[in-house]
């Protein structure tokens, strides 16, 4: 197959012959840059663990904009599990891959049989989906909670390495706001004295007074 179950850090150490019947069912697929693997609703019968590049979840608003949500990269679980009893599961949202990407999927029928009987799959399951669920939350807060300003501070302050990686176009997108708006805040914070600019990069001075921004509006 190319790629053996137990070499994901998921599977790392369990019985080969209690993934036997799984890896039965395992595929592996290659995507490029752009390719989508799922759309919003879209009912899946399928577990997708991302094994190498990096995916941006997204949803669709009513005038056909993108709502950027978070990205996943490395070795991560693409599929969000509602439940063990569930034999399909309904995208919450858009999945594309925003580097080549490979992804290995397997039943989740069979999935699911296998992590019930095995108590460190099952509790790698419930870690793995309690870190999605923080995503969201942070999502929520981030594009329903904040106002723009709180959005860059919490950017600025939680997320400054990653920050620093884009492009202020990307921000932008990654932030849901205007370039200009991303802008006039950035101006804003250094004219106070809260972050300046230092070999091209970002540098955050006041770290306190970043956070009020932000933790005074949840």
């Amino acid at each position: 197959m190319g790629f053996l179950l137990d070499e994901l850090d998921f599977f790392r150490g369990c019985d080969p012959e209690k993934l036997e019947c799984l890896s039965s069912s395992a595929k592996i697929r290659e995507h490029a840059v752009s390719d989508v693997m799922v759309y919003e609703e879209d009912d899946v019968s399928r577990v997708f663990f991302l094994i190498e590049g990096e995916v941006k979840f997204y949803k669709v608003d009513r005038f056909d904009a993108e709502v950027f949500l978070y990205t996943l990269s490395g070795q991560s679980l693409l599929t969000n599990i509602g439940s063990l009893d569930c034999d399909r599961i309904s995208c919450f949202s858009n999945v594309e891959f925003i580097q080549p990407s490979r992804v290995l999927s397997c039943d989740l029928a069979i999935f699911k049989e296998v992590v019930k009987v095995d108590i460190a799959l099952l509790v790698r399951l419930v870690n793995l989906l309690a870190d999605q669920k923080q995503l969201v939350e942070c999502t929520i807060n981030m594009g329903m909670v904040f106002d723009v300003t709180a959005k860059v501070a919490k950017m600025l302050y939680s997320y400054l390495d990653l920050y620093n990686s884009l492009k202020k176009q990307e921000l932008s997108y990654r932030l849901n706001i205007q370039p200009a708006t991303l802008s006039r805040v950035l101006a804003k914070f250094t004219r106070l004295g809260l972050i300046c600019e230092t070999d091209h990069k970002t540098v955050v001075l006041e770290c306190d007074e970043l956070a009020r921004y932000f933790k005074e509006g949840v």
